[in-house]
């Protein structure tokens, strides 16, 4: 007897790729962060969360490596300390997010170009 199974594949899992590259940022004061959340980075070296504006991500630089409260950024302020944040390699682009919530299928393709300018590469995984 031939039996067919049909399962569906998910991927939660935020790096997808070799030549991962992180450097350290200073975290914004009473902000909250996650892990695979796209930030953007002044040029004092602060990150804060793009603005989103008619569902369009705003400018990003880096993807946050590490998941902080904000109360844990206001002490790493207080105490000069920084936080690490991935500047390059490969990630999957459905599970990275702003602000703690997931892009919208529709945010992807904007998302996706600019990554290639950050020398940042947001793949479509399969099952993902």
């Amino acid at each position: 007897m031939v039996q067919t199974v049909t399962a569906t594949i998910s991927s939660q899992q935020l790096v997808v790729g070799d030549g991962v590259r992180t450097e350290n940022v200073k975290p914004t004061t009473n902000t909250a962060y996650k892990r695979g959340d796209l930030i953007a980075i002044s040029a004092a070296n602060v990150a804060t969360h793009p603005a989103i504006n008619s569902g369009v991500v705003g400018a990003w630089h880096a993807i946050c490596a590490v998941d902080m409260t904000a109360a844990q950024s206001t002490a790493h302020v207080n105490a000069g300390l920084e936080m690490p944040i991935y500047v390059q390699g490969a990630f999957d682009v459905a599970v990275v997010t702003v602000n703690g919530t997931a892009l919208t299928t529709g945010q992807y393709d904007a998302v996706r170009a600019q990554a290639e300018t950050n020398k940042i590469e947001l793949r479509k995984v399969v099952g993902g």
